[in-house]
């Protein structure tokens, strides 16, 4: 410490090597934290009372069909006449589908009655090896599945059939997909107990234009076309169970927890359903409960939905959503009061206005503008270079730049920005997601946390255009102080 105090030469190279870290690991580190966000399942522990069970659930139900019209968001299905006329003979819903707002666990709630947070499936996309303990469908014995494209989530739960024949899947899947409506028909039609019917073109439209484009509303009201033919073909003793999994953003995406992606339109008629002019709130779990009551399944012990008067009475609101606890809540705060003291205490000028973190500030302001605050629904999360990020970041990095010119410590605008991180990721518990299983205690889960885990990929990038700011100036400020020192000579 004493060299480096005496050494001006010294104490460069560790600020250029500190400064240069910062600006090239952010990046890689934020790659890891995102494939920890996406590459792994597991459990995260949570608390969640979704009130008393008391009330009666439905009684059980000779035949169930269940259409899941995937993507479609609340906005887009208000209006369709078909889904509306399922509303109309029963009862209209607004369902919370809980976080994360991805398709196979979503579904996976749906069957099994486990939150995503329960059942350590989050951002799972792949198969499941095995149907989850406790899934509706594994318990009919004649239950039938059919997915318009990607089988592999109908496959994933236990259906007796499942179509396309996993044997033998289609080497034409647009010959499929155009086989897809009679099949679903067909099968709607049929003795069987339980019908699901996956239908995926409004997803897929999402995706590739949004869902303020002209190729998803179509594909919405193809979606519900489909739908009215299939309440034409169905048995008139069926109860009818139609929803979604997810809705998009206006420029495609899904994932996060933002009401308009999370909250979706859903309806349920037949026997057991009065006809209700109200729209009632309730969480997937406790539709999950519904469909498992009707069938005559068994769901795990600690599936959490409510019977279904409970679950009509009761909105619970966010109840199935994860949020940090106290202590956790405490220590970011104090982690993220931390660095701004730190960045505030560097710079010893009278001047109040040069303690300010502009440039983390800034950065901040930038990405608002360009992007809204991002959410896991947002593409430019998961972008491996974060390129969309960083130039909303670039005047930010222009200002760290001048003011570390102008002689301003490089923490004064980093210890702010780096004490929000630490926050961040405490908030999304990434230190027991990266240090536990290192120490043997097991692996934790995902790093998933409404809100906070999208965060965290834009604070990586903050700090990394901060810090390119940060590092330009410690390099060039020698250079800058000779050259003034050699113009003041010469005057």
């Amino acid at each position: 410490m004493t060299a480096l105090r005496t050494n001006p030469a010294a104490r460069w190279l560790l600020g250029a090597a500190v400064l240069a870290t910062l600006a090239l690991g952010a990046n890689p580190a934020r790659k890891a934290f995102v494939r920890a966000l996406v590459g792994r399942d597991g459990q995260v522990p949570m608390d969640m009372f979704l009130g008393t069970s008391s009330g009666p659930g439905l009684g059980p139900t000779a035949r169930v069909r269940v259409v899941l019209l995937d993507g479609l968001g609340a906005a887009a299905a208000r209006s369709l006449p078909a889904l509306s006329a399922v509303c109309a003979a029963g009862q209209e819903l607004r369902i919370d589908v809980g976080f994360p707002t991805v398709s196979l666990p979503v579904q996976a709630a749906l069957w099994t009655g486990r939150t995503q947070q329960q059942s350590g499936l989050q951002y799972r996309a792949t198969q499941l090896e095995a149907p989850p303990a406790g899934a509706s469908p594994a318990q009919v014995a004649d239950s039938v599945a059919l997915a318009e494209s990607h089988p592999e989530i109908v496959r994933s739960f236990g259906f007796a059939t499942t179509r396309p024949d996993p044997s033998r899947d289609p080497e034409d899947p647009e010959a499929w997909r155009a086989e897809f409506p009679e099949h679903a028909v067909a099968a709607v039609a049929s003795q069987s107990r339980l019908v699901h019917v996956h239908v995926l073109r409004v997803d897929e439209a999402g995706h590739a234009a949004g869902a303020a484009s002209s190729a998803y509303a179509e594909a919405v009201r193809g979606a519900d076309e489909l739908l009215g033919r299939l309440r034409a073909a169905g048995p008139a003793d069926a109860l009818w169970i139609v929803l979604a999994d997810h809705g998009h953003r206006p420029a495609g995406g899904h994932g996060g927890e933002e009401p308009e992606i999370r909250i979706v339109r859903g309806c349920v008629a037949g026997p057991g359903i009065a006809p209700s002019p109200t729209i009632a709130s309730i969480h997937l779990v406790d539709l999950a409960r519904a469909l498992a009551d009707a069938l005559g399944a068994e769901l795990p012990s600690d599936a959490r939905g409510r019977p279904w008067s409970d679950a009509l009475a009761d909105p619970a609101s966010g109840v199935t959503l994860p949020r940090p606890g106290p202590l956790r809540v405490a220590v970011a705060g104090l982690l993220a009061a931390l660095g701004l003291a730190w960045g505030v205490r560097s710079d010893r000028s009278s001047a109040w206005w040069r303690r300010v973190p502009w440039a983390l500030l800034l950065a901040l302001v930038g990405i608002a503008v360009m992007h809204g605050w991002p959410s896991l629904s947002d593409p430019p999360v998961f972008a491996p270079r974060g390129q969309q990020l960083w130039f909303a970041c670039v005047p930010a990095a222009v200002l760290a730049l001048g003011l570390g010119l102008a002689g301003q410590a490089p923490r004064a605008q980093l210890a702010p920005a780096l004490g929000l991180l630490a926050a961040a990721l405490v908030l999304c518990r990434a230190p027991e997601v990266w240090l536990l299983p290192g120490l043997g205690l097991g692996e934790p889960g995902p790093p998933l946390m409404p809100r906070w885990s999208a965060t965290v990929s834009v604070l990586f990038v903050v700090v990394r255009s901060i810090a390119e700011g940060a590092a330009l100036a410690w390099l060039l400020l020698p250079l800058s102080r000779r050259v003034r020192s050699r113009m003041r000579a010469g005057a």
